[in-house]
């Protein structure tokens, strides 16, 4: 009887997981990938329904072009928003100079809104405008 693993035996486990690691590390980014754009999603609709707070007590949107960072500063102001979202991507407070999960706010009269979700390579994901 003999102890250890031959040559054929090490080369075969390795060569398995090498094989095993190609199709699994893409699909796990991928799934890594899915979930922080779902969880900037939940983040655009924390800050939409806290804009239409800030409608309901104010008869009027917050007027301005904001990003996540100063939207955020002027809902906390008014109450209508306790703790900023943290950024998926980089699992800090959201930040105006974020690009990877950038959440933008415009409303040039106050009647209405549009708040814009980028994804991490800078396209539009979705677009809310003032309908919850």
């Amino acid at each position: 009887m003999k102890n250890g693993f031959s040559l054929f035996e090490m080369l075969l486990v390795l060569s398995l997981m090498a094989l095993l690691g190609t199709f699994v590390i893409p699909n796990i980014k991928k799934i890594q990938n899915k979930s922080y754009a779902m969880a900037s999603e939940v983040n655009l609709r924390t800050f939409q329904s806290s804009v239409e707070n800030y409608y309901l007590e104010n008869n009027a949107y917050p007027v301005g072009n904001f990003g996540a960072e100063d939207l955020f500063k002027v809902l906390k102001e008014g109450e209508f928003l306790n703790s900023s979202p943290s950024n998926p991507y980089n699992k800090k407070a959201y930040a105006n100079s974020d690009t990877k999960g950038k959440i933008t706010y415009v409303s040039s009269s106050g009647d209405d809104y549009s708040l814009t979700l980028y994804d991490s390579a800078g396209q539009v994901v979705q677009l809310a405008l003032n309908k919850l």
